[in-house]
């Protein structure tokens, strides 16, 4: 908890400024700023603007939370953002980026980066994973939506809860499916084998937990299949798991679908040149949610990634 009293020398000064030098270098003068944006920090028990000038006297207070060394940092990293307003951020997630960090990445996720765009969102949810109400796999590629507050960071993660945020997936797979459309409601759980992994488990088993997902058939190749998948149940790694269970993984996929990801990576070799693809062929392409300010409901799109548009021209060329 910070207690701060105005003395005479400081007064006229930003507030901003003073807890920066007050602080300084336990926390970052933009994480200060986003604290009285938020009004966690208060003057006088008021909330004010980063640039409110204090006077002498003036009980600067509020709830700190954790050091700046112990935060995730701003990091200038390329990112496309497709949406921002006052409640909501909407982000297309590149490939190769991790969600926030962690054991697996300490810097240069997407959090580092929305944190350089809108140091707000420091103190909105979890201080190692600000602004965060969903993930995408770090090799899965499109949109998310990021809260900007912590009213919004609420009534998203509850959506999410009741399942009323939809979500639409472009994958590709290697063979053709036998169905044009088909619900697989199937419990995913710990692979017994592969303790990072995922596994369809029975009903009831130990871990298990009730997953569905929904795919319609939008164009076959031969080789492979594309489809639009819309999964009903949040579970991790659910749309690979739950298409590679029925013998159809993601192509590129490293971790699920081994026969799959040979063929593929023969099949890679020997065009000329070779598919761009080096990652699982899995998309997030739209989000639909309910807005946490005006309540109505909207929708985002991603457009399909340069290496999955490379790796369908080549399927159909394939086809003949």
């Amino acid at each position: 908890m910070l207690l701060l009293v105005v003395g005479p020398d400081e007064a006229g000064s930003r507030v901003d400024r003073l807890l920066g030098r007050a602080l300084s270098p336990h926390f970052s003068r933009s994480y200060l700023s986003a604290l009285l944006d938020q009004g966690t920090i208060t003057v006088d028990e008021s909330r004010v603007k980063p640039s409110f000038r204090v006077a002498a006297g003036a009980r600067v207070a509020g709830e700190l939370g954790r050091a700046a060394d112990t935060l995730p940092r701003p990091e200038a990293l390329d990112l496309e953002i497709l949406h921002s307003d006052d409640a909501v951020i909407v982000v297309n997630k590149p490939t190769d980026i991790v969600i926030h960090p962690g054991s697996g990445a300490k810097t240069g996720t997407l959090v580092n980066g929305l944190l350089h765009i809108f140091p707000e969102i420091a103190v909105v949810g979890r201080a190692e994973r600000p602004g965060i109400v969903h993930r995408l796999d770090k090799d899965t590629t499109g949109v998310m939506v990021v809260a900007r507050t912590n009213e919004a960071a609420r009534s998203l993660v509850n959506q999410f809860k009741a399942k009323a945020v939809e979500k639409r997936y472009t994958a590709l797979v290697w063979g053709e499916l036998p169905f044009d459309t088909d619900w697989i409601d199937l419990d995913l759980g710990p692979d017994p084998k592969r303790p990072q992994a995922r596994a369809v488990v029975a009903s009831g088993a130990d871990g298990s937990q009730p997953a569905s997902t929904y795919y319609e058939v939008v164009e076959r190749f031969g080789l492979g299949t594309q489809v639009d998948v819309s999964p009903k149940t949040g579970r991790t790694h659910q749309i690979r798991v739950h298409l590679e269970h029925l013998g159809f993984p993601v192509i590129g996929d490293k971790q699920y679908g081994h026969n799959a990801r040979v063929a593929f990576q023969r099949w890679a070799a020997a065009q000329d040149p070779k598919p761009i693809l080096s990652r699982q062929a899995l998309h997030a392409r739209r989000i639909t949610f309910t807005h946490p300010t005006t309540g109505e409901r909207v929708t985002h799109e991603a457009p399909l990634p340069a290496d999955m548009v490379d790796l369908i021209k080549r399927l159909k060329a394939s086809t003949g």
